[in-house]
């Protein structure tokens, strides 16, 4: 069963690329999406990783509060979306 990461902190100057090269140690990643204000058209910081649970759980331990380009790495299970009521 695949897992979404939430990875937080990220650098404004960061690649998608770069982010799966750096979680890819850690088992094989699905996908990384980054938030983009459509507004401004700029990163907003955070993205989600999809990758499957066991490598999810390492990349969690290791990754959170890691170093990558100079910033401290935010790393935890995405919490799911809460649907709106009608």
């Amino acid at each position: 069963m695949d897992c979404s990461l939430y990875v937080g902190n990220l650098p404004f100057g960061a690649m998608e690329s770069e982010v799966n090269e750096l979680f890819s140690r850690f088992g094989k990643v699905q996908e990384v999406r980054f938030m983009m204000d459509w507004q401004r058209g700029r990163f907003r910081g955070y993205g989600f990783v999809i990758m499957p649970e066991e490598a999810a759980t390492r990349a969690v331990r290791e990754l959170d509060g890691a170093e990558f380009q100079g910033r401290p790495l935010r790393v935890s299970l995405a919490r799911q979306r809460e649907r709106a009521s009608a």
